[in-house]
């Protein structure tokens, strides 16, 4: 009869202790690395947005100009409450469309939307962004088109032949804070 075979030392598992010592080290370091990663996040997040606000800005003055060198200037006051996309050879992936009547918090945050019923378009911050509404709703930027002009006929509206064109942009509807995060 032979004697039971003994395995080797080196050879033997983890104790329970050492287990749970290093499932504690794995949770502590994806702790530090999240704690890292979120703002990380919330600043991609205002880059992209800002990157989108400023084509946007571009396309609503190319169009403007469009219209100036077509002779079309008295159309100009049309732009008002329209959509900025449309004006987009290709709106971004995350823009979702036109809606007459959208239920804002169920669209997912770091999306666009125009609510065609209040002529607005509208962007959902996400979580990880450091953002602050100053007047309006605490998780969305809403833009209107707003039209720049010298009143000279003192009609109020904007005529081609008299007034002075002084621009045309994305308005925010509510003041806001969105900071650089830290």
């Amino acid at each position: 009869m032979t004697a039971p075979q003994r395995r080797p030392a080196f050879a033997r598992g983890f104790t329970l202790l050492e287990l749970v010592a290093v499932v504690i080290a794995i949770g502590i370091l994806a702790g530090v690395a999240l704690e890292r990663l979120l703002p990380l996040i919330g600043r991609a997040e205002r880059v992209a947005f800002l990157r989108v606000q400023g084509q946007l800005q571009s396309a609503l003055m190319l169009e403007t100009a469009q219209r100036l060198s077509r002779g079309e200037g008295a159309t100009i006051p049309r732009l008002s409450g329209s959509n900025p996309m449309d004006y987009l050879l290709k709106p971004p992936e995350n823009y979702l469309g036109s809606y007459p009547n959208p239920v804002h918090r169920e669209v997912q945050p770091g999306r666009w939307y125009f609510d065609e019923g209040r002529g607005r378009l509208v962007y959902r911050v996400g979580r990880h962004a450091r953002f602050e509404s100053d007047e309006g709703p605490a998780d969305r930027v809403e833009f209107r088109v707003a039209l720049g002009f010298r009143d000279r006929n003192g009609n109020g509206m904007y005529d081609a032949g008299a007034d002075v064109f002084d621009g045309i942009w994305m308005q925010p509807v509510y003041a806001y804070d969105w900071s650089e995060s830290e």
